[in-house]
Formats: structure tokens, sequence, C-alpha cells
């Protein structure tokens, strides 16, 4: 140890002992013991029981020389509990000074190796007097931190033996067993992720509408989605697939002429795309927010029925992606998703393009007629969005439609049985709608079956992790936030909610400088915008203030007969002022004649 770590190590041990005597702790007093036993040490052991199985892989292989060396080794975990123990200390009295459950932290033991490394967070040797307690003199002892895969301080590893047998090499050691488990635990969490992303690859081939295959280098069938499944049967695996001209082939080797992979499309190339496969789905609803995970939770459960659900939410929170995530989600996915914005839609045209229209129905009508949305969405799912805002005529024909699930075209007598699970969502309390006489009760109540209320963006708690996503979808997507932009996002009111957040993202991924969006790369409003605004408001200002001189001078003329000596007396102007005024204002037409005195 360098004559500088020496220094490093006395001024540890020196901050240490300070800290015991102010927690009343007395060299030469007994030494307290927190031992845990019975249900509470199996707690803790369990807890921690990934560390001890990779600490017991390394220790096992340094067993023999542990146990001919007289030393001990414990594994403590995060507040410093003993959780595993290899070795017996070779002292002549019966008394175990390190036994499982006994725990090592500096408020119980006093300076020593453990409690420095928890509180340190770096490898450590006490030796002999360096320990606080007397009783423990004739220790020497050396101890190093172990971290999760994450970087977290979970735990430590401690060496100890009498102090006869001090050796500088005992710190390495314990450096050494500590990486060797923090590698082990760092391999397993590769791992794990690693048939993570293998099963969520898996699942999202399956929530995928485009019928996928994976064939193997002998072009047998090895892996196909329910879309494929559903086209080709359920035993379709291990089946030599033949793939027909303009089927769409990714192929997947190593970069050699070898092919080991196939995955291959049933669309085929150019031909129609499927309903659902640009569609939104329960993946793309992002947010750790406990609102956001509640509605994940609902759509997940939602989608399995096919009972109408109402969308309420403000406007740009996502409404439209909440509705296609149950479409995807649900039994309907290979059918059409048809979306309906009924404030866009003139009152006149609205009915025939919901339900249709026969030949000839109506001037400007097509020649041929025209199926209406409901048709369109015949076996799938039509989302009427701002539904809040339909004519009350056309409320009477959906509500009809809903009751009898058939359509019938304008100026047409034919009767088509439909099959459609409606989503409807507004921005509007349809109950107060209802009360002021603009909504049809009874239509509220064929359409209410699930309620979702999305909340605004200003009452979510995961504006960043939702700002972080939006930005990994930009044409810059290595940009990143400072945390002078992230307060700034967080303390804005948004209006606009998500529609807004993506708009200022994609201006401040574009201003950024290098890799770094700052507060300045934020803006909510531009300079244009501002000025109009303030604008206006001086205009309004400027119009009020009009108003109120000409009241001013008629009330004046008024109360004194138009005596424009009085009146400007009155309003204490000249009458010079006062006559340039009235011709201003135009107030001669209020009175024919006037005197002057």
């Amino acid at each position: 140890m360098s004559s500088i770590n020496l220094l490093n190590q006395k001024e540890l041990i020196n901050h240490s002992w300070k800290r015991c005597h102010s927690f009343g702790l007395s060299p030469t007093g007994p030494i307290n013991d927190l031992l845990l036993t019975g249900k509470d040490l199996q707690e803790v052991i369990q807890e921690n029981e990934y560390i001890i199985k990779h600490a017991i892989f390394i220790l096992e292989k340094l067993y023999p020389t542990i146990q001919s060396s007289g030393l001990v080794t414990v594994i403590v975990d995060r507040n410093g509990t003993i959780i595993h123990k290899v070795g017996k200390l070779d002292i002549e009295e019966p008394l175990d000074y390190m036994s499982v459950g006994s725990n090592w932290s500096e408020e119980i033991k006093g300076t020593n190796a453990i409690g420095l490394v928890i509180h340190e967070k770096k490898s450590i040797i006490t030796h002999a007097e360096h320990h606080f307690y007397v009783k423990n003199h004739f220790l020497t002892c050396a101890a190093s931190p172990i971290y999760a895969p994450t970087g977290e301080f979970i735990g430590a590893i401690n060496i100890s033996a009498r102090k006869e047998l001090y050796h500088p090499f005992t710190i390495s050691l314990a450096s050494i067993v500590a990486e060797a488990i923090q590698n082990r635990l760092l391999l397993e969490q590769a791992n794990h992720e690693r048939l993570l992303t293998l099963k969520e690859i898996e699942l999202t081939s399956n929530l995928s509408a485009l019928p996928l295959l994976s064939l193997d280098h002998e072009k047998r069938i090895i892996r196909a989605n329910q879309s494929a499944q559903l086209l080709l049967g359920n035993d379709c695996i291990g089946k030599e697939f033949h793939a027909k001209q303009g089927y769409s082939i990714d192929v997947i080797s190593d970069g050699s002429n070898k092919v080991f992979r196939s995955v291959v499309s049933l669309q085929k190339a150019g031909g129609k795309i499927p309903q659902g496969i640009n569609l939104y789905t329960l993946s793309d609803i992002i947010g750790s927010c406990e609102k956001v995970v509640k509605i994940r939770k609902v759509v997940e459960k939602a989608a399995l029925s096919d009972y109408p659900v109402i969308i309420y939410g403000e406007s740009g929170t996502g409404k439209e992606l909440v509705a296609q995530a149950l479409h995807t989600s649900g039994s309907r996915i290979m059918k059409p998703f048809i979306a309906v914005n009924c404030s866009a839609i003139p009152e006149h045209l609205i009915e025939s393009e919901l339900f249709g229209y026969e030949r000839g129905a109506f001037t400007g009508a097509n020649r041929e007629g025209a199926p209406g949305k409901f048709e369109a969405a015949n076996g799938g799912t039509i989302f009427l969005d701002e539904i809040g805002d339909m004519p009350l005529k056309a409320q009477a024909a959906l509500l009809r439609v809903l009751q009898e699930k058939t359509v019938t075209r304008i100026g047409g007598d034919k009767v088509k049985p439909i099959d459609v699970r409606v989503i409807a969502a507004t921005n509007k309390n349809l109950r107060e709608e209802i009360q002021e006489g603009r909504f049809r009760e009874d239509l509220y109540y064929r359409l209410k079956g699930i309620f979702i209320t999305l909340p605004p963006l200003r009452n979510r708690s995961d504006i960043i992790e939702l700002t972080e996503h939006l930005i990994a979808k930009l044409d810059n997507p290595s940009v990143r936030l400072s945390e002078e932009a992230k307060q700034k996002l967080i303390s804005y009111h948004w209006p606009g909610n998500i529609r807004e957040l993506n708009s200022i993202l994609i201006q401040a991924s574009f201003l950024a400088e290098e890799t770094e969006i700052k507060a300045e790369d934020l803006h909510f409003e531009n300079e244009y915008e501002r000025k109009s605004k303030s604008i206006d408001s001086e205009e309004i200002t400027s119009l009020s203030l009009i108003n109120v001189e000409k009241n001013a001078i008629k009330r004046a003329l008024h109360s004194v007969d138009w005596n424009i000596s009085k009146a400007a007396d009155v309003l204490q102007i000249s009458r010079n002022t006062l006559y340039l005024k009235i011709k201003k204002y135009n107030l001669i037409q209020e009175q024919s004649s006037y005197r002057e005195i």
C-alpha cells in the first residue's frame, strides 16, 4: 500500500472513530449484538439469495486455502448483516465472532472493515488497533464492496484472520472475489435480458397483423405467428414451405453466403396491406405513471371483449392511439379499423358518410353509390371520434343502427347486417351534453360499456419518460435532455398535451447543438405568436379606452344640454379639443344643433 493510501486509510479510520463516539460507543465497553434469527434471518437470506448463489460458486474454489490459512470469509448485505460464511477464525476462545445473522455495521460493532465499506463504498483494511473496540484488536480484516449490474451497492465480502496473519495481499484477494461475483451477476443479467428479448420478439411477432414465418436453411417452418397460423393451419410448424413468387422474404445470415434462416411475409409485395399493420398496439401506450399503467391493463382486458367503449380525454392525449390498441389487441385484428371524425363531416353529409347511399340518392352523389363507414368496418372496429359533436339527427340514425345491427343506405331499401365493435371518443362530458339537450340519453347508454379516461399530460408523473420515448422516434434520436430542459418540461402546463409535446421536441431536436437539448431549445411559443398575442391585447385595450372616452363625452354633452363650453369645463379639456373629438366620433349626428356661449 502506497504512502498516499496509508494516509487516506488513517483519515478514514479517524473519521470512523469519531462517528463511533457520536453513536455513544466506548472502546472498552461491551460490544453490541444485533443477531437475526429464525424468520427474520430467512427473509434476509432469501432477499439476497442471488448474491449468495454466486458467492458460493467462487468461495468453494477457495475453500481449501481459506480453511488451511486460518481465514474466515463472510458475505454481508447492504446493511452489514452476514448472510454467508466460509471458514473459522483460528482463536482459542470458543466465541464465534462472525456468525450468520450478526450485524457488523459501525453503529453495532464500531470501526471495522465491513462497517467502513458500507459507509465509504470502497475496499479497505482494518488491522489490530484500527478496530474501535479493544476486544477486536486481535483481528485483521479486509473488505471490498459488491455492486449490482445496475451499479447499485448491494453488499460486501470480508476476509478476517488473527492480526499475526496480516498480509497486504488480503485486500487484493477480497477485491478479486468481489469482482468475480460482480462478473457472474453481470453475466446472469445479460442472459436474462437475452431471454426477455427473445420472448419480446416472439410476442411482437404474434401481435403483428402481418402473417410472418421463420424458415430454417431447408425451408422448413420453425416459427409462425398467429396470423400465419390462421392462414396455414396450427399444424404448419415443421412442414416445408414453398414460397410463391412476389412474397417478401428477408434472409438472416452472418455475412457469408450461407443462409441460416429466412423470414417470410405472406402478404404479397405490392399487394393490399392488411388492416392493422400500421395501427398502434398495446406496446405504444408508453409510460410508468400509475394512471397510464391502469389504462394499459384496462385496454388489455377490454380488448378481449366486444363491449362498446367510450374514451374520454382532452385533445392530444392519445384517444385514437388507445382505440387502435383496443383493436389490434383483440380478435378483430385482421379485420378493418375505420376511424370517423364526427366533428369534421358537414351535418347534411354525416348520415351518407356513416351508412352509405345508393345511386342517385341526392344531387352530387357518386353515380354508382357508395358504402358507408359501417359497411367498411364490417367484422372489425369503427372508431367514432368527437362523438359529442355529432348532430342530433345523425344520433337518431346511429342509435337505430346500433340497436338493429343493420344498415340501410340512403335512397335504398336493402337492409344489410353488420358486425362491428363501436369505440367512441370525446373531450366533452356526455352527461352534461345530455342535460343541455345536445346528446341523446338513449344513445349514450348504447355507447356506454367500458369507460377509459386519459389523463392530461400536465397530470402525468412520467413526462420525462414519455419525452425520451418520443425523442427516440425522431430523425435525431441521439439527442438527450439537459437537466434544465427536463425541469422546464415538467413545469409547463401543456394545453396541447402529447401532440404539443411531440411538436416542441421536433423543433428542439432540430435546434439542439451536438447531442443535448437545452432549456433554451424548448420553445412553447415562437416570437411571432407572442408578438401577435401582444398586439391583439393592445388593440383590445385601445378599443376599450376609445369607448370609455366616447361615452364620457356623450354623457357630458347630454348633461349640459349640448353646451360646448360647459361640457369642455366638465371634461377639463379645451373647446377646440372637444370640437375635434365630437367630429372624430361623429357625435354631431346625435345632436343636429347645439348652443355656444
